[in-house]
């Protein structure tokens, strides 16, 4: 019976014990973390955060570019070239016919590509290997009214009835409003850090002072839904719809 009783006797003491541990390594930890802030604190008297705000936008304007090619062989450049710049006359009245401008039209200079084939495995670029030209035209569409570029882009194909036909073609959507978006969103995230800088100090006895030191990060102009950010910016191009956020890093002094 007596062996029973120091058993147990034994089993409470190192229950108390462990205890004890527990608790004196909970208070220390609790200490450490007070104690590494108010050693930061005192080495400057300030807290660092990061502030962040976004924005929805529309963009309010359109680029839309293509380009088109005919196939010249060695002895009828001339006659290609004649029929390209009939292309560009088509081309330009098939875009005013969509309601857009003259002015917003742009045809770039014609280029002109050599084509060469292989004889015999020579795959050398002679003038026995010469097999033609690709006379290049492209034109550019810069306007506000996104609709009718949108329109003339999902048109194009009807220029196929006149035999021409496009290689490629691109639209790309701007907000053309970024500077003067650029300080409401600066300050909206400088309130943003002020608000974390308030809730990492609340409960350590000490409060957010005035504002010492900020630096902007850059703009960024997203797709809705997007994470692909950059160190340098983004600037999304794809959609008419987009997100513009921006950064700011400040430092806050603690009284």
């Amino acid at each position: 019976m007596k062996k029973e009783e120091n058993t147990w006797v034994e089993y409470v003491s190192k229950a108390v014990l462990w205890s004890s541990a527990i608790f004196a390594v909970a208070i220390l930890g609790g200490l450490s973390v007070h104690g590494y802030f108010m050693a930061n604190r005192a080495a400057d008297n300030s807290i660092a955060v990061t502030g962040s705000a976004k924005t929805n936008v529309t963009s309010d304007l359109a680029k839309w570019s293509a380009t088109f090619t005919r196939h010249a062989g060695v002895n009828n450049l001339k006659e290609t070239l004649a029929l390209a710049n009939s292309d560009a006359a088509k081309i330009k009245k098939f875009i005013t016919g969509v309601g857009i401008s003259e002015s917003s039209i742009t045809f770039l200079p014609i280029q002109s590509d050599t084509v060469y084939s292989s004889k015999q495995g020579d795959y050398s670029q002679t003038p026995e290997n010469l097999a033609g030209y690709n006379i290049r035209q492209q034109v550019r569409v810069e306007d506000k009214d996104i609709a009718k570029v949108d329109l003339l882009a999902g048109k194009l194909t009807m220029l196929i009835d006149q035999g021409i036909i496009a290689d490629y073609q691109n639209t790309e959507y701007y907000y053309t409003k970024l500077d003067s978006l650029r300080p409401q969103l600066f300050a909206a995230a400088t309130k943003d850090a002020q608000t974390r800088a308030e809730a990492i100090a609340s409960g350590t006895g000490v409060k957010v002072g005035t504002l010492k030191s900020a630096r902007t990060g850059v703009i960024q102009v997203l797709a809705p839904n997007s994470t692909d950010v950059s160190d340098y910016g983004t600037y999304d191009l794809s959609t008419k719809e987009k997100v513009v956020s921006a950064t700011v890093s400040v430092s806050f002094e603690l009284k």
